[in-house]
């Protein structure tokens, strides 16, 4: 089979502009795909969110430029996105195989922990929260005085705000987390806070976006179009040449006619 000139010029333009983009994140909740998708905005970085097909639930996938792709995936780990999500205590209750009086002690803890973090993790600018509960076990020999009481360790890494200050204060988180657990004092919860270092290319001007005929992209992405431009007009120009120079080469001979000229 024999393709005609334009034919292969748009399957070469095609093969040119294949691979542009590649996926960032994929089976992201809707409110974690926005989030990753104004960051990526914020910081020069043309990225796509896109509604994935399949499944019980809505579910979206981010998309950026291939040039763009390891500053994308820095300023996801700086920011901890996407958030993470612990297994609470809708998960505790659907346990499958009867545990034990021990293993089930300990998942509920986990679950509890979970829980807390992932109401912690709602509080705008807490990037990533996460709880740890003790709970020492009760023995009726134990005198009431001598009963070790429970604990808690929380870990927030925050965004911080225009005076490089938290989004909640320790003594809050305090209250929290010994509201959720049941004889759990506000002094027995120990607090780390530390704040998230952006990385340094965000404020770069290689970050910002440009307009090329009419498209608005990235610095790095500007090289890149261009010579995928240049390609594809040299693959066009190559096409009428291959579709003209028979014509050209045809045109040059005189055209013969029936019947032969008299002689004089």
């Amino acid at each position: 089979m024999t393709l005609r000139p334009y034919a292969l010029a748009a399957l070469l333009v095609l093969a040119v502009g294949t691979g542009c983009t590649i996926d960032l994140q994929h089976d992201l909740t809707e409110q974690d795909a926005n989030e990753i998708y104004v960051l990526l905005s914020k910081n020069g970085i043309a990225a796509t969110k896109m509604k994935e097909e399949g499944g019980n639930e809505l579910r979206f996938r981010i998309q950026v430029p291939k040039a763009d792709a390891a500053q994308a995936a820095e300023l996801l780990r700086a920011y901890s996105l996407p958030r993470p999500m612990e297994k609470g205590l809708n998960h505790f209750a659907k346990g499958g195989m009867v545990p034990t009086a021990t293993e089930e002690r300990a998942m509920l803890l986990k679950a509890l922990g979970g829980e807390v973090s992932n109401s912690l993790n709602q509080i705008d600018g807490v990037l990533e929260a996460r709880v740890i509960v003790m709970i020492p076990e009760n023995n009726d020999l134990t005198q009431p005085e001598n009963k070790p009481e429970p604990s808690a360790s929380v870990f927030i890494k925050y965004r911080p705000g225009l005076k490089n200050e938290s989004p909640i204060k320790r003594e809050d988180v305090q209250q929290f987390v010994s509201t959720a657990v049941p004889e759990l004092k506000p002094a027995a919860v120990t607090v780390l806070l530390t704040p998230a270092l952006p990385p340094d290319a965000e404020v770069g001007p290689e970050s910002r976006l440009q307009d090329v005929f009419g498209m608005r992209m990235t610095a790095s992405s500007v090289s890149q179009f261009r010579m995928m431009a240049g390609v594809a007009v040299m693959v066009i120009l190559a096409a009428i040449g291959l579709a003209v120079w028979p014509m050209l080469r045809g045109g040059g001979a005189a055209p013969a006619t029936g019947r032969p000229r008299p002689k004089q």
